[in-house]
């Protein structure tokens, strides 16, 4: 069991073609976190849509319905589950979060873009349960990291709905023709983890792998034991975010936003979100302190990666805290089980690598406005 103070998942998109539900399932029975946060897209309610031939209203009020009710239900059960919804296996990982929370996992809940509808419920609180728009966590080492989906940095999202809703349209066509003709190779190993599975050795693994990686002086194009495979929603996805400067926009989106942040009575010394489906750790270099030796000189942006099969090379990834407070990253292997990761740099721009002034640790630097 990989005992930790913290782990972070996004963009799971139960209910949708892509979604890794028997990878997923099995890699919640092997994890034991203090905190469990969802990071946004957990259920995606646009490809319920789509899938199971629901119009909006029906979902919105059966959310209404199920977050407004005081039966007493466990945390996760609070999601649709009805099997014209979301199919067996998606709803064994409901089942997971639910054992997780019996077992006294507390969980938080961020919504994202897909799952969006559940921010009107933000503020909710159950016990061990909670729906928040955004959450701060202090890991044991004392690190202030603010957690978001990270829509709220993509303007590609807020300007181009219709060209996004029509790629989420093919994407979920796309992967239900292809799911038929992979399920038989890509089905998680049963039974428990391989012999010589050491969780400890694999966390610690883990934070030296990311430690180690953002000291890199020049970009990795994969991840560590990245497994091939085409994909053509990803080909598109990845075409129309190079082509549009997609991820430089979010970062700057980023930069500006702890711009008007750092000044608070808490600075903050890191970003989590998902949103992007590309598991990340990049230190992003910050405007002049002034002096003030409260702020950071730099920001390390995470991200979670995503559990969606359109990201074969680079998904099944989670970002972990140890309960020394070290930070690091795990993959999921349907054959190996959890192992480290060690994540990409930059998933679409290559950035100008310069020592931070403040502490001379490798930064990327982006400037705060829009290009």
């Amino acid at each position: 069991m990989l005992s930790c103070d913290a782990l972070f998942i996004s963009d799971l998109h139960l209910g949708s073609n892509q979604c890794e539900a028997g990878h997923l399932a099995a890699f919640l029975e092997c994890i034991r976190p203090k905190t469990l946060f969802l990071v946004g897209d957990i259920i995606d309610l646009q490809a319920i849509r789509f899938n199971a031939n629901v119009d909006a209203s029906f979902l919105t009020e059966r959310i209404d319905t199920l977050l407004s009710g005081s039966r007493g239900a466990s945390p996760a059960s609070e999601l649709p589950q009805e099997a014209r919804l979301l199919r067996a296996s998606h709803r064994r990982v409901i089942e997971r979060l639910e054992a997780l929370g019996r077992a006294g996992v507390a969980i938080v809940y961020v919504p994202g873009n897909h799952d969006a509808y559940l921010r009107r419920h933000a503020g909710l609180e159950r016990p061990g349960f909670a729906i928040r728009r955004q959450a701060t966590y202090i890991t044991p080492a004392g690190q202030r990291l603010l957690v978001r989906h990270g829509d709220e940095y993509d303007r590609l999202i807020r300007f181009h709905a219709g060209a996004a809703e029509g790629l989420a349209r093919l994407q979920e066509h796309y992967s239900a023709g292809i799911n038929g003709l992979l399920s038989p190779f890509t089905r998680p190993a049963a039974g428990a983890q391989p012999a010589g599975w050491n969780a400890e050795a694999i966390l610690q693994s883990a934070v030296d792998l990311l430690a180690s990686h953002r000291e890199w002086p020049i970009p990795v194009s994969r991840g560590l034991n990245s497994s091939g495979g085409f994909s053509l929603a990803f080909v598109l996805e990845s075409a129309l975010k190079s082509r549009t400067g997609h991820d430089r926009l979010i970062k700057r989106g980023i930069i500006r936003h702890l711009q008007r942040e750092r000044h608070g009575p808490e600075p903050l010394d890191g970003l989590i979100n998902g949103h992007t489906h590309i598991p990340e750790a990049t230190p992003l270099a910050l405007p002049d302190s002034g002096g003030d030796e409260r702020i950071p000189c730099h920001i390390t942006y995470y991200n979670t990666g995503s559990w969606a099969r359109s990201q074969r090379r680079l998904g099944r990834t989670a970002l972990v805290v140890a309960h020394s407070g070290r930070i690091g990253m795990v993959r999921f292997d349907r054959r190996r089980g959890i192992e480290p990761f060690q994540p990409p740099r930059f998933p679409f721009n290559t950035y100008p690598m310069r020592p931070c002034p403040g502490c001379g640790l490798g930064v990327a630097h982006l400037e705060p406005t829009s290009p």
